[in-house]
């Protein structure tokens, strides 16, 4: 319910326009003006009559914000192993050792060697520009989205609100890099049960 319709309790910053400073502190706002914002947010995004009925492969899109971010930056991190394994002159090597760091290079190889789809876009190159650290999650936040794919939910527009307003850019996956997506999460799943 209040990943539908209390969508002010979770936004960032810059989805809430003139609520941002009414609400803050955010956790001491009342149920009432958290649900005032909310429903502001939804009419000016469209969203009042789009909601989740039901939640089948994208339940992740409930989770804590942390396991969402952690989920996000192994999907980054797996996207960017193509260009970690086929990268390897000195200044590429270092630019990945500055968006990945030297764990999450190794990571990113590790992920392209047994993934046969996610690591490899379908245009030729992701369409983030490799930066800096954030990379991963962005593009991993990107890869999220993705998988939201029914309009009729407004799902994406909703999990994106979580975040800054130009964290996640258009992807297109193929079917198969969605089922690898989609095993990553569930692996991570897995490791979240068992700690």
């Amino acid at each position: 319910m209040a990943f539908n319709w209390l969508t002010a309790a979770y936004a960032h910053r810059d989805w809430l326009g003139a609520w941002a400073t009414i609400l803050e502190p955010r956790e001491k706002a009342s149920l009432r003006l958290v649900r005032r914002a909310s429903m502001s947010l939804l009419d000016r995004l469209g969203l009042r009559e789009r909601f989740i009925r039901e939640l089948r492969d994208d339940a992740w899109v409930i989770d804590p914000h942390d396991r969402i971010k952690r989920i996000a930056t192994a999907l980054g991190t797996a996207m960017l192993g193509g260009w970690v394994r086929n990268r390897i002159d000195r200044e590429q090597v270092a630019l990945q050792v500055r968006v990945l760091g030297s764990t999450g290079r190794q990571q990113a190889l590790e992920r392209a060697n047994t993934l046969s789809a996610l690591p490899f876009p379908l245009a030729g190159a992701w369409p983030l520009a490799l930066t800096g650290a954030t990379v991963p999650l962005r593009l991993g936040i990107s890869c999220l989205a993705a998988l939201l794919e029914s309009e009729k939910s407004g799902a994406r527009e909703r999990f994106l609100l979580r975040f800054p307003a130009d964290m996640s850019c258009e992807l297109l996956l193929s079917p198969r890099q969605r089922d690898e997506a989609l095993s990553i999460i569930y692996a991570d799943d897995g490791a979240a049960a068992a700690a």
